[in-house]
């Protein structure tokens, strides 16, 4: 670390005091072992989410379609 990063440090540490210091490494903690790891398992589950939105599309689709292929049969069959 070179004499003006530690200036640097110092200076703030001397400013701000201990409690800024204790919240930035308590904000690092949370950042490296909570945030990060809650936004990718979050972002995995969108991932999953809209995969399954995905196959109920292609459901309805399918069952829409099938429905109109029975449609004229069963108009057919009507009296």
């Amino acid at each position: 670390m070179t004499d003006a990063a530690k200036e640097t440090m110092l200076s703030v540490l001397e400013k701000y005091g201990f409690p800024v210091v204790v919240s930035l490494a308590l904000g690092f903690f949370l950042r490296e072992d909570v945030v990060k790891p809650l936004v990718s398992e979050h972002a995995e589950f969108l991932r999953n989410i809209a995969e399954t939105q995905r196959e109920i599309a292609k459901a309805v689709s399918e069952q829409a379609r099938l429905l109109y292929a029975l449609q004229p049969r069963a108009a057919e069959d009507a009296p």
